[in-house]
């Protein structure tokens, strides 16, 4: 009695420690990604991720395999070891997410559950667990017991087989999802004034992850017509694509980063076949750190132009044969950074100069090429700078964790503050931010007039618009309008600027990152729409039901949309993941398509990025995916 009775609480155990659906989905997706780091990309961190995913179904089919399975008795000394890695389950921030219950409850019922089972179990190992068997019991188990871990190791080597030779992502349940939905409305083209194209970068919007230098977001060219019917396809490339970029040859450029490499990529953007692939760069493991590659820019020489962690700028171009990256102009500024600072971004100015920020609060700039100056820089207090910045004919703005930056620099200058406006920084680090700062690369618009970010007040964030001009009268701040509901408002991605009207994101709740989208989860919904007017500005509506966990999400002014990707939750478990419209009007979603499943169609603060021909592409974690126009 006492065995059977054990046997059922580890089932019971197994069943709550992590979700069956993810576990399922784990089983099947996680050697994939092995397989097809050691065949296509020849990735040790790759291999390790994978196999570090395929340990949670491992430890679910354990849990069985100690009691259902058990050829007539419980193991109790297996059981007992597998309660450290259900104790780590239900208490760590990463693996917690992947279990089966709400947040608390989860937690305190799993580790009430394994501390009970850790108390029972004990004693018993020493004894040897010996109780009465029937006569022919134990035969019987043995001939009708199916090992569920054998079970289980098989099915992950069949998928991996499988799975190693295909080019696209990993397969997940989450495929079995919803395709989404068509409301049959379409919205209505808006009004927009282009930002300046900026001379020294591929022509607008195909050059860097925020389309133009002004970071406004916005495309003047057409997304996807028919979403329903349009072709869904993917590419592993082992890492997440974060800045997705078209040369002139209409190839498709883009940076992956893995854990410890960064990659460059040439992809046919029709076929989505990789046509050049070279590793580029090195990396510190890390899920919030954007420097070393998340930023790049394409210039308009077709040359990638990237920060590389050991504080040197390069650039690298396509080989005449096309098939490899070859390093170009690099410079060396390492001299110009803090002690442990690295370049988070650099982009050109109009005149072709590099300008750099580093993480630590270093902005500086550099003339590229032979014969050169050295390069020139300054610390705006030692401030952090997280992400990106704006650059304008004649300004460069820079957020960073304490302040809003208008900056220039004459020839062979170093930059100067033209002026400072600080925000609110609030008073932690919100879930979903890679710091306690604004989490938003600043947005010029309304031709070059107007600048904008997010703070990090509590318990609202604020949406916060000021003027570019010089002129000092002291009124720099326009408005600052809040957004989102009280304790669960945070950005981490840059403002939508289309005309006069500013598109802004909720990602509070992104953390720990990736798992926390896992087993059906998703993050704080919301998206908003304010307007700037004469006198002042005003939330014209809040969507606040849709759900975007980290997307540089982007304004389609010929389609009337915000096209964006959304992670709707799930109470089976199930991880599907969809490319989304809204309507710029009403902030009514006008259609979602599934573009993926699991873990590795999480775009992990990638953007989406449309083509020359209007196709949609998402940055993921282990790649891109693609739904194409028609």
């Amino acid at each position: 009695m006492r065995g059977s009775f054990l046997r059922w609480v580890l089932v019971a155990e197994a069943l709550l420690v992590v979700h069956p659906v993810f576990a399922l989905s784990s089983l099947v997706g996680a050697p994939q990604t092995v397989a097809k780091g050691l065949v296509q990309v020849q990735a040790a961190d790759v291999v390790a991720a994978g196999v570090a995913v395929l340990l949670a179904p491992l430890v679910v089919l354990a849990l069985l395999e100690a009691g259902v399975a058990a050829r007539g008795r419980p193991r109790y000394g297996w059981a007992l070891i597998l309660q450290v890695p259900v104790a780590a389950f239900a208490v760590v921030p990463m693996l917690a997410p992947m279990a089966t219950l709400s947040r608390w409850p989860r937690v305190s019922t799993i580790a009430l559950l394994t501390l009970a089972l850790v108390v029972v179990l004990s004693p018993l190992v020493p004894s040897g667990a010996r109780y009465e068997v029937a006569p022919g019991a134990r035969t019987r188990a043995r001939r009708l017991a199916v090992s569920p871990l054998a079970l289980g190791l098989l099915v992950a080597l069949v998928s991996g087989t499988v799975g190693a030779f295909s080019t696209s992502l990993p397969t997940d349940l989450g495929a079995l999802a919803p395709a989404g939905f068509d409301s049959g409305r379409r919205g209505v083209a808006a009004e927009t004034t282009p930002a300046a194209q900026n001379p020294a970068l591929a022509p607008d919007p195909f050059g860097l992850l925020h389309n133009d230098s002004w970071a406004t977001d916005a495309y003047v060219v057409p997304g996807p017509s028919e979403p329903m019917t349009a072709e869904v396809s993917s590419l592993f490339t082992g890492g997440d694509c974060a800045t997705i970029t078209f040369d002139s040859a209409g190839r498709l450029i883009t940076l992956c980063s893995s854990l410890t490499r960064v990659t460059a990529w040439a992809v046919d953007p029709v076929t989505m076949t990789p046509l050049a692939s070279t590793v580029v760069g090195r990396r510190t493991p890390s899920l919030t750190d954007f420097s070393g590659g998340g930023y790049f820019v394409l210039d308009a020489e077709d040359r990638v132009v990237m920060p590389a962690q050991d504080g040197w700028l390069r650039s690298w171009t396509l080989s005449p044969s096309g098939d490899a990256f070859v390093e170009g102009v690099s410079v060396d500024v390492s001299g110009s950074l803090a002690d442990g600072e690295s370049v988070t971004s650099v982009v050109p100015d109009w005149s072709g100069r590099w300008w750099y920020v580093g993480s630590r609060g270093t902005v500086g700039v550099v003339s590229p090429g032979a014969g050169g100056a050295a390069p020139q820089a300054i610390s705006l207090n030692g401030e952090s700078i997280e992400n990106s910045f704006a650059v304008a004919q004649d300004a460069v703005y820079v957020v960073t964790g304490a302040a809003m930056y208008r900056l220039w620099a004459g020839p062979d200058k170093a930059p100067r503050v033209v002026w400072r406006q600080a925000y609110d920084t609030g008073t932690q680090r919100k879930p979903g931010q890679t710091s306690r700062a604004s989490g938003t690369t600043p947005t010029v618009f309304d031709g070059g007039r107007l600048v904008a970010i997010t703070d990090n007040a509590e318990p609202r964030m604020n949406v916060v618009v000021m003027r570019t001009a010089v002129a000092g009268d002291g009124q720099r701040v326009v408005c600052t309008v809040p957004v989102f509901a009280p304790g669960a408002s945070a950005t981490e991605n840059s403002l939508v600027a289309v005309g006069r009207s500013l598109y802004v994101e909720n990602n509070y709740g992104y953390a720990p990152p990736l798992t926390v989208v896992a087993a059906g989860g998703s993050t704080s919904p919301g998206l908003a729409r304010v307007d700037v007017g004469a006198s002042g500005c005003a939330v014209a509506w809040t969507n606040e039901t849709i759900r975007i966990p980290s997307l540089v999400s982007k304004g389609v002014a010929p389609d009337g949309v915000v096209l964006t990707y959304t992670k709707p939750t799930s109470a089976w478990g199930v991880d599907a993941w969809y490319v989304t419209a809204v309507d710029l009007e009403s902030g009514e979603e006008l259609w979602s398509r599934r573009a993926g499943a699991g873990m590795a169609a999480n775009n992990h603060y990638a953007g989406v990025a449309l083509g020359p021909d209007g196709s949609a592409y998402v940055g993921v974690v282990m790649g891109l995916i693609k739904l194409a126009t028609t």
